[in-house]
């Protein structure tokens, strides 16, 4: 390795660093106030009782993850630290190498199936930057108003607005009275893939549109370990954009990308769920 290479190598490797304690910053920041109420309580047992950092146990606290706590933290860290020699900090197609091993770590952290492809079929990259999308329309005459089930996630994602268009493949429901939890959940979980820059995408387009249709993902933020169990519900970003998939406003808000330039790098591969018992959502270490 030259001097100059490994001197680009070495400012990569810090610029890694450097992003992942400023997520863990940012993300202690945040809750410097309930993480200052959690040496109370259940909370505080947790944390005295412990080698549980405070940001650890907060998210231990808030899932009421049953013991033992401490085997939880170290699969986080100990994915975290697995993700950072693997996951290359250019963005860039991984090969499949990278792939086989990154998908064979995270079926072990997250006990799914996790896979590049199924069948053949695959997107045109695994390792990519996701952006903010809107909400999309579930069924004739939807609308913001019409949204959200409670004050809450209204409070939280009114403000993202819907997308002028329909998803990829229509709407989810012909009408309000048709619209079932699943639907809902697949369009509150959804994610935009590049379907249309997959290499044989137009001699194979029946196949591919049936095979990506809601199909779920596990979608990764590899320097926090947040990660969102989604689906396909829509075909974007156009390339020209510099972005390779897109996330709703709830699945950026549970990656971590809600705040600031509302994107990021994430790995996204496909969950092997072929009984459908893996529900949509953000997914916490077991």
């Amino acid at each position: 390795m030259s001097k100059r290479q490994k001197s680009h190598y070495d400012l990569l490797k810090k610029e890694w660093e450097k992003r992942h304690r400023d997520a863990r910053k940012k993300f202690e920041e945040k809750h410097s106030d309930v993480l200052s109420k959690i040496t109370t309580g259940a909370a505080g047992l947790i944390l005295l009782s412990s080698s549980l950092n405070p940001v650890t146990a907060l998210a231990a606290a808030a899932t009421q993850t049953p013991p033992p706590v401490i085997e939880e933290s170290n699969n986080l860290e100990a994915l975290l630290k697995d993700l950072k020699t693997i996951v290359p900090v250019d963005m860039r197609v991984l090969n499949s190498d990278e792939e086989a091993t990154i998908s064979a770590k995270l079926s072990k952290y997250f006990d799914m199936d996790i896979k590049p492809e199924i069948n053949g079929l695959r997107l045109n990259r695994s390792y990519g930057v996701i952006g903010a999308e809107q909400h999309l329309t579930r069924f004739p005459g939807d609308s913001m108003n019409t949204h959200f089930a409670s004050q809450t996630d209204a409070n939280m994602f009114y403000s993202s607005g819907m997308a002028p268009g329909k998803g990829a493949w229509g709407y989810f429901v012909n009408s309000g009275q048709e619209l079932s939890t699943i639907d809902i959940e697949r369009e509150k979980w959804y994610i935009a893939v590049q379907t249309f820059a997959v290499s044989d995408y137009n001699q194979r387009v029946k196949e591919y549109r049936e095979f990506f249709k809601y199909r779920k993902m596990l979608v990764v933020n590899p320097l926090t370990g947040q990660a969102v169990v989604s689906d396909i519900a829509d075909a974007g970003p156009a390339v020209w954009t510099g972005k390779h998939l897109g996330g709703s406003p709830e699945v950026m808000h549970f990656l971590g990308f809600a705040d600031g330039p509302r994107k990021g790098a994430v790995l996204y591969f496909f969950i092997n769920d072929l009984d459908d018992k893996i529900p949509l959502g953000p997914i916490n270490l077991k």
